[in-house]
């Protein structure tokens, strides 16, 4: 008897401590879980910061355009609709644009682009290999299937500004786009006389509202006034637009540090930085230009793609 009772009394003492292991295990699991939950939240909520200051401004934007319509697509074609679902502008071609002030937009049907109006039907024909939107000076950059050289297009389809640029883009309110001739870009007016002939190694845009621009010669980035005259000589390994604020940043040839410039590209201070948030890690190669990520969300966010430049990080 006594015998039995020590052995039950050691099975109550083994089972208590084994209970007591288990609860000490499924206590110090459930203490892991709670500091993981909180280091994800902190994490999750710093990210969604990030993320909500640049996208922000995206959302800002009404979906639907003017007209009252969005973009969609079915069966892997795309079309119009309203903003009651209702199909405006049947899903048929393999890609479409934006409609312009003008009620005209860029479309691809299987290998062509043309333009159509707002009820779906052609206003030009699909014959151009490539093709952008027409811009407020109703004129388009397109690509003849003939020559293989982009040119200018007016509402009609004709060539106004015939096709001799290798690559060419729309044109900005001030009546001014880039283009390339022999792997060197300059600028055109609506004209087609060159305001900046082709010499930079780059293409550019001018910033507004300062109306300079960041080119690129002999491997080394400058600034340029609209006529194409140098405010600061090609001197930087890379070098940013100028922000609404009226900084840039720029990359050092002489430590490849990070700098802050004022709009004109004079060195605000003497300290080099690794990097400055809202960038990815710098790359040296050629092709590579400095850009916001704010940008390419935006780019993203209306076109699909982007990311082919590399960020600061």
């Amino acid at each position: 008897m006594e015998t039995s009772t020590v052995l039950h009394n050691e099975e109550i003492i083994a089972n208590k401590k084994k209970f007591s292991a288990q609860t000490v295990a499924i206590c110090t699991m459930a203490v892991v879980i709670a500091v993981m939950a909180i280091m994800l939240l902190v994490l999750l909520t710093d990210t969604k910061t990030d993320d909500e200051s640049s996208i922000s401004s995206l959302l800002d934007a009404p979906l639907f355009d003017d007209n009252g319509l969005l973009a969609a697509q079915s069966d892997g074609r795309w079309g119009f609709i309203n903003d009651k679902g209702e199909w405006v502008v049947n899903p048929q071609f393999a890609w479409v644009g934006e409609f312009t002030e003008q009620g005209l937009c860029v479309v691809r049907n299987e290998e062509q682009y043309g333009y159509i109006g707002l009820d779906g039907k052609y206003i030009i024909n699909p014959i151009f290999l490539d093709a952008e939107s027409f811009s407020g000076n109703n004129l388009a950059a397109a690509q003849d299937k003939e020559t293989e050289k982009w040119g200018y297009i007016n509402e009609s389809g004709e060539f106004v500004i015939s096709p001799q640029f290798d690559s060419a883009y729309s044109f900005d309110k001030e009546g001014r786009a880039v283009v390339e001739v022999n792997e060197k870009y300059g600028v055109i007016g609506v004209d087609g006389k060159y305001i900046i002939n082709p010499q930079f190694e780059t293409d550019f845009h001018f910033d507004k509202p300062h109306g300079t621009a960041v080119v690129c010669s002999g491997k080394k980035y400058g600034i340029i006034d609209s006529q194409g005259s140098y405010i600061l000589n090609p001197t930087f390994l890379k070098l940013s637009g100028c922000y609404a604020d009226g900084y840039r940043i720029c990359i050092s040839e002489t430590d490849k540090k990070v700098r802050l410039t004022d709009e004109n590209g004079e060195e605000l201070v003497s300290a080099g930085f690794d990097a400055f948030e809202w960038y990815y890690s710098i790359s040296e190669d050629d092709d590579k230009e400095i850009c916001k990520k704010a940008d390419c969300t935006e780019e993203i966010y209306k076109n699909g793609y982007c990311f082919t430049h590399w960020l600061l990080s």
